[in-house]
C-alpha cells in the first residue's frame, strides 16, 4: 500500500441527481435553490448518462429536456484509484 489518499476518501456519497426527462426550467431551479451546486449528474436508475451545468442551460429553452443540452463524454473514477491519478 502507497499512503495515497483514494478517490473514495473524498468523493460525496449522497449525490443530488436530475432525471434526463427532467425540463431546463426545472434544473435550473433546483441549481438556484441549492447550495451552491453549478451542475448535476444526469441519471437514468442507476446509470449516469450525462452532466448538466449550469453554461448548459444559458440558451436552452424553458421546456428543453436536459437530456438535449447535457454533456454525455464523461471521464470518471473510481473510488479505489488513487487522487493523483484521478
Amino acid at each position: 500500500m502507497s499512503g495515497k489518499p483514494t478517490v473514495g476518501e473524498y468523493m460525496t456519497r449522497e449525490v443530488e441527481t436530475v432525471s434526463p426527462d427532467e425540463t431546463v426550467a426545472t434544473v435550473a431551479r433546483r441549481m438556484a435553490d441549492s447550495d451552491g451546486h453549478n451542475g448535476f449528474p444526469v441519471t437514468q436508475g442507476r446509470t449516469v448518462e450525462g452532466f448538466v451545468a449550469a453554461g448548459d442551460l444559458l440558451l436552452a429553452e424553458d421546456d428543453a429536456p436536459v437530456f438535449t443540452v447535457m454533456t454525455e463524454d464523461l471521464i470518471v473514477a473510481h473510488p479505489d484509484m488513487k487522487v493523483t491519478d484521478a
